[in-house]
C-alpha cells in the first residue's frame, strides 16, 4: 500500500533543499498526500532499473534538427550516453561516449529543454533521487546543467516532455510503489516550478508507463498501467494539474504485455500506445483518441531471434508517423522498423550498437 506520510516527508525534504520561493510555486504537501495505491511495471520504468547492465536504448528523438529521430544510448552503470544520428533505418553517424554527472548509476532520457530544435539529456539518479539537464548540440555536450534534488527519497522515475506548451521540456516524476506522480516545470537547465503530488488510479499496482500528448493541446499527458490486471488509463493533464482522468482500458489479450511507449503513429497529432510482449517477441500499436481506444492494431512479430524488446518509438523517416526501435535485450544490437499507423511498413536491418558493455 502507498504511504501518505512517506510522500509528505519526501515533499518536505525536497522543499527544504530547494528554496522557499520554489516550493511556494508548486509543491502542495496536503494535496500531494495520496490516499491508498502503488506498484506497476513497464518497459519504460522496469527497463531502466539499477539491475540492468550495459548499453540500453532509452529514447528516439531528433538531436541534429533534421526532423528525423536519432537514438540515445545509455550505460547507466558507468554513467555514459552516446547519440547515434539516424537516417531512416540506417546509422548515419555514431557519436562519442559522453560521461554523465560524477559517479555511476545515472539514467538518461531526452527531450528539447531549450527550444533549439535539438534534443537534450535528462539525467536521473535513482538512489539519490537527483536529476540534471544537459543541453546538447547534436552528438556533443553543449552545457551541463547543475544537479537538482528530486522529490525526495529513492524510487522516483523521471521522463522529459513539454507539459505547459512553452516548447521546452519539463519533467514528469512517478513513483511506482507509492502510485503517485508530479510534474516539474523547467526552463532550460533550471527548475521553474515543482508541481503537486497527484495520486494515480484507485487501487494498488498502478504506475506511469508512458507520456505523450493524447488530445493535441500541446501539453503532454500521462499513461498509467496496471501490469497485473493488464489495464491502462490515459490521464489528460494541464500543466502540473490533472485535467481529466480517463477510464481503465483492458490491454492486449494474453500475459506478458507491457506499455513500451507513447507516440503519434497515425499522424493525427495525438499520441498512441505501443505495446510490447518481450517473451513472445510481439508488438502492437493501439491508436488512441484522447482517453479512449480508437483502434487496436494487430500483433506484429519482432526481429528474428530471441531477446528482442521494443524499446521506444520516434519518427525516423520524416513522414509524421512514429516508428519502432528494437534492441536485442542481452546485446547492443538494434533495428528500426518503419511503421504506417498500426501496420508495419518496412523492417530495417540489424545494426550493431556501441562497443564496451551490453
Amino acid at each position: 500500500m502507498r504511504q501518505p506520510a512517506t510522500v509528505v516527508r519526501a515533499a518536505s525534504a525536497a522543499c527544504a533543499i530547494l528554496t522557499a520561493a520554489a516550493c511556494a510555486q508548486g509543491v502542495d504537501h496536503q494535496r500531494g498526500a495520496p490516499t491508498t495505491e502503488p506498484p506497476g511495471s513497464s518497459i519504460g520504468a522496469a527497463g531502466q532499473r539499477l539491475g540492468e547492465q550495459g548499453w540500453v536504448i532509452t529514447q528516439a528523438l531528433d538531436f541534429n534538427a533534421d526532423g528525423m529521430a536519432d537514438v540515445l544510448w545509455n550505460d547507466a552503470e558507468r554513467g555514459l550516453v552516446a547519440v547515434w544520428l539516424m537516417e531512416g533505418t540506417r546509422l548515419l553517424a555514431p557519436g562519442p561516449f559522453i560521461p554523465g554527472p560524477p559517479g555511476g548509476h545515472w539514467f538518461a532520457k531526452t527531450s528539447d529543454f531549450n527550444f533549439d530544435g535539438m534534443a537534450d539529456v535528462l539525467w536521473r539518479h535513482e538512489e539519490l533521487g537527483a536529476m540534471a539537464v544537459w543541453l546538447m548540440e547534436g552528438t556533443h555536450l553543449l552545457v551541463p546543467g547543475p544537479i537538482l534534488p528530486g522529490p525526495g527519497g529513492g524510487g522516483w522515475f523521471a521522463r522529459a516532455i513539454d507539459y505547459n506548451a512553452d516548447n521546452m521540456a519539463d519533467v514528469l516524476w512517478s513513483h511506482g510503489e507509492q502510485g503517485v506522480m508530479a510534474v516539474w516545470l523547467m526552463e532550460g537547465t533550471r527548475l521553474l516550478a515543482p508541481g503537486p503530488f497527484i495520486p494515480g488510479p484507485i487501487g494498488d499496482g498502478w504506475d506511469v508507463a508512458a507520456v505523450g500528448d493524447f488530445n493535441a493541446d500541446g501539453m503532454s499527458d500521462a499513461v498509467w498501467h496496471h501490469a497485473e490486471q493488464n489495464l491502462m488509463a490515459v490521464w489528460l493533464m494541464e500543466g502540473t494539474r490533472l485535467l481529466a482522468p480517463g477510464p481503465p482500458i483492458p490491454g492486449p489479450i494474453g500475459e506478458g504485455w507491457k506499455i513500451a511507449w507513447g507516440a503519434d503513429f497515425s499522424g493525427d497529432g495525438m499520441a498512441d500506445v505501443l505495446w510490447n510482449n518481450a517473451e513472445q517477441n510481439l508488438m502492437a500499436v493501439w491508436l488512441m483518441e484522447g482517453t479512449r481506444l480508437l483502434a487496436p492494431g494487430p500483433f506484429i512479430p519482432g526481429p528474428l531471434g530471441e531477446g528482442w524488446v521494443a524499446r521506444t518509438a520516434g519518427d525516423v523517416n520524416l513522414d509524421g508517423m512514429a516508428d519502432v526501435v528494437w534492441q536485442a535485450g542481452e546485446t547492443s544490437q538494434m533495428a528500426v522498423w518503419l511503421m504506417q499507423g498500426s501496420g508495419l511498413l518496412a523492417p530495417g536491418p540489424v545494426i550493431p550498437g556501441p562497443l564496451g558493455g551490453g
